[in-house]
Order: C-alpha cells, then structure tokens, then sequence
C-alpha cells in the first residue's frame, strides 16, 4: 500500500521493511549508471542488504529463533535504516537525473496523474552567456526576481532557447538593409529544464556570432508560455 502524503516512507513493520528494502535497493542499482549514483555508495548499502536479510529470515521462524538472533536482527535494521535515510538524502531526494514518477515509486507514494494548471508567464528570464571554448556557451538563466542566482520560473517546465549563427562583421549589400532572424527563423532549438546549461555550438559555429531567443515554456498548456526574450548575441569561441 502507498504511503500516506506526509508519513513516514520506511515501513516500521518488519514484513514491509523487508519488502521494501529489496525493490529499492534493487531499483536505484539497476539506474544507477543514469542517476549518476557511485557503485561504492550503492555497494554500501547492498552489503547492509546480505547482512541483514539472513537475520530477518531467521527471526521470521518464532518457535525456533534465539534471543540472541531477535538481537542481532534489531542491531543489523537498526544501522541498514540509518545507512538507508543517509544515502536517500545524498542521491535520490533532490537528484534532479531521477524522474518524479521513479522518486515516487521509490518512496512508495503514487504519482499524481491530474496536472496542475499554471497560470499564464508574464516574464522572460534573464540570460547570461559565456562562451567556454570548444564552440560551447554556458547559459545561465534566472528570473527578474532572484538578483543574481539562477533559477527556474515555478510555472515553466522547460527553458526553450532558439538560435542561430551569424558573421561577426556581416558585409552590407547595397539596396538591402539586414535584419536580424526572427525565434521562427532561428534553425536551431534547444531545451532544458534546468537554469544553467550548456549550447553545444560544434565547430560549425566557432569564430561565428550565436543569436538565440529564450522564453519559459509550459508543455502541457503552451498558450501560457512566456514571451520571448529579445535576441542575445555572443562570438563563439
């Protein structure tokens, strides 16, 4: 049975502590690679795991367990709980690599299926680009009410960033004037649900001019997403 929004996410009872320990333990090590959780920490706590099923399984049998077993199978819970509540705090609770479904399920809460509603962005973030070599840019993102620390709007879900490459010195042809591309014109698109992420430029836009627009986006109700920023430019390096 899921846990009640607010209790505790470890059974107290033995029978679901057992249980549980297992799919957890298990889960996490099979995504570990994609979660970027170290084999040492993971390896820690499945070492605790050996330790402590033999002894749950022998209290299990009341008429023929020791005193000294219930002992040894209270001690070995006891320091597997503490180890387990450490390394859910370190890398599963704000690990930003594990999907809100697979957090859930680790905890034992279903995931809330009705989304809810947000209302319509009335801001474009503030943008920060600072090319890093290797025809990549740092962009850093934030919103007008945070001063200088990046940060995503509560409403987006993605920063939606649209862009293109330039001449430095674009040449004037007569009879023409020049203008810069329009967010629809840009050929480049690029997401990201996090503040600070890097424009993977490649070597067809070193020594170029990148362009882009930024907007927050709300993917389930598009109509609400933020207005465009207005183009910002920076000489890839």
């Amino acid at each position: 049975m899921p846990a009640k929004r607010g209790s505790d996410w470890i059974p107290n009872q033995d029978a679901e502590f057992f249980t549980k320990q297992r799919s957890y333990v298990d889960r996490v090590d099979a995504n570990k690679a994609v979660w970027g959780i170290p084999d040492a920490d993971i390896q820690a706590l499945k070492d605790l795991r050996e330790e402590y099923e033999p002894l749950y399984k022998r209290v299990c049998i009341r008429q023929n367990r020791t005193s000294a077993q219930v002992s040894a199978h209270r001690a070995c819970r006891k320091r597997y709980e503490k180890a387990w509540r450490a390394f859910h705090k370190q890398w599963v609770l704000n690990n930003r690599r594990i999907p809100i479904s697979d957090l859930l399920t680790l905890v034992g809460r279903e995931p809330d299926t009705k989304p809810t509603p947000k209302p319509k962005i009335n801001e474009v973030p503030v943008v920060e680009l600072i090319p890093i070599g290797g025809g990549w840019i740092k962009v850093t993102c934030r919103r007008e009410t945070d001063e200088d620390r990046p940060s995503m709007h509560n409403d987006a879900d993605v920063i939606e960033c649209r862009y293109t490459f330039l001449p430095v010195h674009i040449k004037p042809v007569e009879g023409k004037k020049f203008y810069f591309p329009t967010p629809e014109e840009c050929q480049y698109v690029q997401n990201s649900t996090r503040a600070r992420f890097i424009i993977k430029c490649a070597s067809e836009g070193v020594g170029m001019k990148f362009y882009g627009y930024f907007r927050w986006v709300n993917q389930i109700n598009p109509a609400n997403s933020g207005q465009w920023s207005d183009g910002l430019t920076v000489v890839i390096a």
